[in-house]
Parts: C-alpha cells; sequence; structure tokens
C-alpha cells in the first residue's frame, strides 16, 4: 500500500493544516523556503552526524558513518537530539530533518532501538504520517500553487525550497498540482 493509501484524505489535510500552522507561528509564509534549522531552534534541538555523537560506541558510529541505509532519527527527546546522515545530499538532508521535525510536531512515541541493526524500531502508521507531514513542512501545497502560478519548472522549485527534485515530484503528484 502507498503512502498516500495508507493515509485518509482527511489525515492528509490535517497535516498540511499542521505544517501551514507550524509555518505561520515561526513567521514563514508558504511560498518562502522553511529551513530544518528553524524548527531546531524552535524545538532547542541540537543537529548530530554520527562522528560527533556523545558517549557513542565506537561500533554504532562506524556502522552510521559509512551507511546510506539511513537517514535520520531521534536519539533523545530532552533535550531534543537528532542525528541525521550527513552522507546523503544536502537536499535530502534537509527532508530526512524534516521527517524528524514531523515526529516531534505530531508527539509521536519512541519505539525503541534495534540493535543488531542499529537502527530505530518504527511504527508504520508514525512513519507515513512523518514522511507526509516533512513533506508538507518542506514544500506546502500553498507553496507550489505559488510557483505554479510563476511557472516555475521542476529543478526551480526545488531549489527555491531547497529540496530534491524527487520531492518536488512526490508533493506535486500528492496534491494533483501538475507542474
Amino acid at each position: 500500500m502507498g503512502l498516500v493509501e495508507s493515509l485518509t484524505t482527511k489525515n492528509r489535510q490535517r497535516l498540511e493544516a499542521i505544517a501551514n500552522k507550524q509555518r505561520s507561528v515561526l513567521g514563514f509564509k508558504a511560498f518562502e523556503l522553511f529551513p530544518a534549522q528553524a524548527l531546531a531552534k524552535h524545538f532547542k534541538a541540537t543537529i548530530f552526524t554520527p562522528e560527533i555523537v556523545p558517549n557513542a560506541e565506537s561500533e554504532q558510529i562506524e556502522i552510521l558513518s559509512n551507511s546510506d541505509n539511513w537517514s535520520a532519527g531521534i536519539i533523545k527527546n530532552n533535550p531534543l537530539w537528532i542525528i541525521h546522515n550527513s552522507r546523503h545530499a544536502l537536499t535530502r538532508q534537509e527532508s530526512n530533518l524534516m521527517h524528524e521535525f514531523a515526529h516531534v510536531i505530531l508527539k509521536h512515541k519512541m519505539v525503541g532501538y534495534d540493535p543488531k541493526k542499529g537502527l530505530p524500531q518504527r511504527r508504520q502508521q508514525d512513519e507515513d504520517e512523518a514522511v507526509y507531514l516533512g513533506g508538507c513542512l518542506q514544500i506546502p501545497r500553498r507553496g507550489l500553487l505559488w510557483a505554479k502560478q510563476r511557472k516555475m519548472t521542476i529543478s526551480q522549485i526545488a531549489l527555491h525550497f531547497n529540496a530534491s527534485e524527487e520531492m518536488v515530484r512526490f508533493r506535486s503528484n500528492v496534491n494533483s498540482i501538475f507542474l
């Protein structure tokens, strides 16, 4: 089942509204770049890469530092610590962080850590919501409409919102806004 099918229309609309409210609270309009660092500042979060996580075991650092098979994760709630994969493209890093902040905004509970894989465990509904909300935070529906009015290309939209072209296409498709 795809992401859009797993979330009801009502739930997707709710997530879009949450993103719009979050942007508004922090003083960002739908057509403006909304950097993950603004959310980090708002939530007083510290962002780490594997090499600089305090008290991390060398084996964990080694696994995470040399792998592209993970994106980001919340490693502590109070204070908020987020680790992300610096091996990914900068646009992907931005998306990864937005995903983690979506978990924070939605108050998803941490479910634990799988020591065998070196990765967090996941609840699929939480993940689907975080994927969707993270995309809304990065490129809101109204931001896409603004870009379409200006006849921006996918590449221009991606550059404007510090997003990958894949993210622009995803947001365009789930909103039925054809660029």
